[in-house]
């Protein structure tokens, strides 16, 4: 064949094969995810591989709009069904994609990518610093499903910060921004869920079960948010005490998510499952279903519901009386939340550890944890007590502020009349008298006025004073009201000492026995109603000159000067069968409570080795012997058989040294019913799945 006739060939066999390519109908990548999108409702697994089938073929052949459109469909399923690293790779694929395109608005919308893993890492400092920087890069032309999705996140860092009203109002936006978009069904049945979430935070389950019934309400949604709504319907249910209805959607909810393939929202529900028969004290199943959750959660890799499951396992096992195998489990996930700094989590495990160690009477170890539990929790109150007085001085400056501006345009006021009054002496003289009579009542009425803003900002002072020495909930003294007192004490020790030449000082330290498990069971707001009544009845149990005091929290300190040392033993009887004999009256509860005191007696005279801050000292070390010892009792140091310095050095030390050190007496308070069950716990695991669960029942 001559060279001619091969050239000829060649170009036909081209031409032939590029017709062909020609020929083949092209791929509607529009119309295959929508058709793919509605099929992951019921198959997102299956939808998965269709998407990255098609993704795959298309290579970088399609268009940009085609390709970002593959990819955004491709991440909301890897989400979905949890699998969240392949997803961020893909978000940074979407970044790099627009970046190339001069696509400012898809790269701010695949940035939020990187903010929610830095979210999932629990890394919300750096989450929230990145989310602002990105929303104030992106442009005027952004979509609405990044705005939405900015709230979303939003909302998401807020609620794991526990700032549940900021939460629930970003929410809020971003489902008044997607009611406004046609076809986003999912997305708004994903936000109730997480809005439902919230509620339960807030312990509010009413609420929490209304808006999953608005989610499921939703005409389409995906596997996923079907999952995390039957879930928190569940939730809702076993807060307002349907224990059945309440189980029976989270088997819905463990059903869905077993079809769809979504293991991590499985180990999620399988752990509040296990959450569930803790608390009802059936620690057989709890362990079963404990072990089923901690085998999903390690497949698929999900750090908080690893700890969860670990948790559950561990308590479950401590239940059964199986200490020494259960406690691994229950160490290794305190020693997470001390590291990730979680305080809330690591409170409510650290009590239910207490509480298991004191129930199998390893009453040492008990003491120690909680000893730690309050330490956190004294923390946490610190930080509120500085906000509130934060808060309490901004407003006082800021009617300060608008004090002095009425005072200022009153004395401007005032010069203009003087002015004018001259003026007026000059034109006319025979005015004189009664102009001079005009400006006298004029400056009356402006006396009067400045005099009526004085006595409201001395009333204003006198309620800030009063604020300050006082506890806002109880109308207690506070620790400064003491240290006060104590002040004067010291300053005028002589004329104390002719006074009282009989009497001692006494310090009462009072703790109430298990009020983490009233807040738990009841609700905050009846824990607040047993501390205002437990206060109320202490006032009632003291005589006039005695001090009663709101320590922190739950703890109360009564100062009794000037006392008869024989009636100390029958003051601490007093006062714990004034608070045990009768349950407080919790509105539609009674709530059983009673009292563990350490009391200290010290002398007028007392040296300045043993001053009042070394018998608070002592009295707390009393305090918590009568934890250890089964709480409802007082234990009063009577003697000390050695220096004060000696007994002060030994209690930071050797506990059983110093215990040989003083003489104790105990009084029991009032016998409790038996049959009376100790108060139960309710447990929740916070968060849409993924998110980290409470961990442990309190």
């Amino acid at each position: 064949m001559s060279l001619l006739s091969r050239l000829l060939c060649s170009l036909f066999v081209a031409a032939t094969v590029a017709a062909a390519h020609a020929a083949e109908p092209g791929v509607d990548v529009k119309a295959e995810v929508n058709r793919i999108s509605k099929q992951s409702r019921e198959a997102p697994v299956e939808a998965l591989a269709q998407l990255e089938a098609i993704r795959k073929r298309l290579g970088a052949g399609g268009s940009y709009e085609e390709q970002q459109t593959l990819l955004r469909a491709e991440v909301r399923l890897k989400e979905d069904l949890g699998r969240l690293e392949e997803s961020y790779v893909l978000e940074r694929t979407s970044l790099e994609l627009a970046l190339a395109h001069g696509d400012a608005a898809g790269a701010a919308l695949a940035r939020l990518g990187a903010v929610r893993e830095m979210v999932d890492a629990h890394r919300l400092d750096d989450a929230q610093a990145l989310l602002d920087k990105v929303t104030a890069q992106a442009p005027a032309n952004a979509s609405v499903v990044f705005k939405a999705s900015v709230e979303r996140i939003r909302g998401g860092i807020l609620n794991l910060r526990a700032r549940f009203d900021e939460a629930l109002a970003a929410y809020l936006r971003s489902l008044r921004l997607l009611q406004a978009l046609p076809g986003e069904g999912g997305r708004r049945a994903a936000l109730y869920a997480r809005i439902a979430q919230v509620y339960i935070n807030t312990d509010n389950p009413a609420k929490a079960l209304d808006s999953a019934d608005l989610g499921l309400a939703e005409e389409t949604m995906s596997l996923w948010s079907l999952t995390s709504l039957q879930f928190t319907r569940g939730r809702a249910l076993i807060k307002l005490g349907r224990d059945r209805e309440g189980i029976d959607a989270y088997e819905k909810a463990l059903a869905t998510a077993t079809r769809a393939g979504l293991s991590a929202s499985e180990a999620v529900i399988r752990g509040n499952i296990a959450d569930y028969y803790l608390m009802h004290h059936d620690y057989v199943r709890a362990e079963r279903a404990a072990r089923e959750a901690l085998v999903v959660s390690e497949k698929v890799k999900e750090p908080s519901a690893v700890m969860m499951a670990r948790a559950n396992l561990g308590f479950a096992l401590m239940g059964q009386g199986k200490i020494a195998e259960g406690t691994p489990y229950v160490d290794a996930v305190i020693a997470h939340m001390r590291k990730g700094k979680l305080l809330a989590d690591l409170e409510a495990l650290l009590d239910e550890k207490g509480r298991m160690l004191e129930r199998a009477g390893q009453y040492q170890r008990a003491l120690a944890i909680v000893r730690e539990q309050q330490s956190l929790q004294q923390q946490s109150e610190r930080k509120a007590r500085d906000r509130a007085i934060a808060a309490l001085q901004e407003e006082f400056d800021a009617k300060r502020r608008s004090q002095q501006i009425v005072l200022l345009e009153r004395e401007n006021k005032l010069k203009d009349a003087e002015l004018s009054n001259r003026r007026t002496v000059q034109l006319a003289t025979t005015f004189a008298a009664m102009l001079t009579v005009l400006a006298g009542a004029v400056v009356y009425v402006m006396y009067r006025r400045a005099a009526r803003s004085n006595a409201r900002l001395t009333e204003l002072n006198v309620q800030l004073e009063f604020r300050s020495t006082h506890d806002a909930l109880t109308g207690l003294h506070n620790r400064r009201s003491l240290t006060s007192r104590m002040t004067g004490r010291v300053a005028d020790g002589s004329a104390d000492r002719r006074s009282h030449a009989e009497g001692v000082d006494c310090f009462v330290l009072l703790d109430v026995d298990h009020f983490k498990s009233i807040n738990d069971r009841w609700g905050h707001g009846a824990g607040d109603a047993v501390l205002v009544e437990v206060a109320r009845r202490l006032a009632a149990a003291v005589r006039e000159s005695d001090m009663v005091v709101r320590w922190g929290g739950e703890e109360f300190m009564i100062h009794a000067p000037g006392m008869a040392p024989d009636t100390v033993a029958g003051m601490a009887g007093r006062i714990l069968e004034t608070i045990g004999a009768q349950p407080v009256d919790g509105g539609s509860c009674e709530i059983p409570v009673t009292l563990t005191a350490g009391i200290v007696a010290l002398p007028p005279a007392a040296d300045a080795a043993f001053d009042w801050q070394c018998a608070v000292r002592l009295a707390d070390w009393a305090l918590y012997q009568g934890k250890t010892q089964g709480r409802n009792q007082a234990r009063i140091v009577t003697r000390l058989h050695a220096p004060a310095a000696s007994v002060m050095a030994a209690l930071e030390g050797d506990a059983a040294h110093a215990r040989a050190l003083l003489a104790l007496d105990c009084v029991h308070g009032p016998r409790q019913d038996p049959a009376r069950p100790a108060p139960a716990v309710p447990r929740d695991a916070g968060g849409a799945a993924g998110a980290l669960p409470a961990l442990a029942p309190t």
